[in-house]
């Protein structure tokens, strides 16, 4: 008797299982992932238990696989409606998307700028060629717009977490890099070479008064930076992972770190360029130096800047400098033998003159 009103009562939650999968079917709500089947033999039933695969694939494709098992989370891509470049403010509040424009059928597309707080959108707006945006702690955006030009262009924006513009400046150069400080209180951007006044420059934005409160020579090719927005200094790295500081007025702050750095962990050509901005008179009397010059001579990338041309000329100098006079022909003679244009060949055909002629004693 027992056994039979068991078998009745499993018989029912079948029976009622049955039912409500049905209505979820009907109802076009999302139907389970597994199902469940049982088989009758006398006075057993046998339950089995197999995957829907169809609904799984359902649920893959309509990014809802946890469905059931707690809330699902849109993607940035989701809530901003496109692919991007994504950034966060240092805090984690804001995060910043930009997306290149391109050409599509012929037909120019601009690109998208939004920002995101949690997952809501603040705004959204299609720019030319929105790249490299940056978000503040209170949701201040910066973005260099590239333009769709050929000339060598381009823009740089700062917007409140409304989208509305609090700066804008063209620039007739190529952008490069930029950063904004944590509080969104000041802005740095950089251009690169051009034929203007724009060429190769340091902007720093003073974002409260909405102008530019400094420009000077870009310094520094730099990968990341960090504005100290009290003591208004920028800390910038390389790709190397040099450090170069600078105060708002473009002047170096750290010169003794920068160059122990550079003696500890830096290339020939990085050394020789810490030799440019002294005189000929302590270049030359630096065996250093020439070590440098010399070994520059077989370093492909010291090569490539300087030219082995000079690199012998120079080296040739040194030696005139302390009157080692075959010295000086020889690497003078090597400096031409590479580039006939290399500027001493007059200087050297008096020095052999010199050379061949009776001295006094003789």
């Amino acid at each position: 008797m027992q056994l039979a009103l068991f078998a009745a009562f499993i018989l029912f939650v079948f029976i009622l299982y049955k039912v409500i999968k049905k209505r979820k079917q009907s109802t076009g709500k999302p139907q389970e992932l597994v199902n469940v089947t049982s088989e009758h033999k006398g006075n057993q039933i046998t339950f089995s238990v197999s995957l829907n695969e169809a609904e799984l694939k359902r649920r893959i494709e309509n990014g809802t696989l946890n469905e059931g098992a707690g809330k699902y989370e849109r993607s940035l891509s989701e809530i901003c409606g496109f692919y991007g470049q994504e950034t966060s403010s240092p805090n984690g509040e804001f995060t910043a998307c930009c997306a290149d424009g391109h050409t599509e059928n012929e037909k120019w597309k601009n690109g998208h700028l939004a920002l995101v707080k949690g997952t809501t959108i603040l705004f959204h707006k299609r720019l030319q060629r929105p790249n490299d945006a940056e978000v503040s702690n209170n949701g201040r955006v910066i973005i260099c717009d590239w333009l769709n030009s050929n000339e060598l262009t381009g823009k740089f924006m700062i917007f409140d977490q409304q989208g509305e513009i609090l700066f804008s400046k063209k620039t007739t150069a190529n952008l490069g890099n930029a950063v904004i400080s944590p509080n969104g209180i000041y802005a740095l951007f950089e251009t690169y070479g051009s034929d203007t006044g724009h060429s190769n420059q340091f902007f720093i934005v003073d974002i409260e008064a909405k102008k530019v409160c400094a420009q000077f020579e870009r310094p520094f090719n730099f990968r990341t930076a960090i504005i100290n927005e009290v003591q208004k200094q920028v800390s910038m790295t390389d790709n190397r992972g040099f450090v170069y500081e600078i105060d708002f007025k473009g002047r170096q702050t750290n010169r003794a770190d920068y160059e122990a750095q550079i003696w500890a962990k830096g290339a020939v050509l990085d050394k020789l360029r810490l030799y440019e901005e002294k005189t000929d008179t302590e270049k030359f009397r630096d065996p250093v130096y020439l070590g440098l010059l010399e070994e520059a001579v077989n370093d492909k990338d010291a090569g490539y800047s300087y030219g082995t041309d000079s690199l012998y000329r120079r080296i040739g100098e040194y030696y005139e400098a302390s009157g080692d006079l075959p010295n000086t022909i020889l690497y003078w003679e090597k400096a031409l033998a590479v580039n006939p244009k290399v500027g001493v060949a007059r200087k050297l055909d008096a020095l052999k003159k010199k050379s061949n002629s009776p001295q006094p004693g003789d």
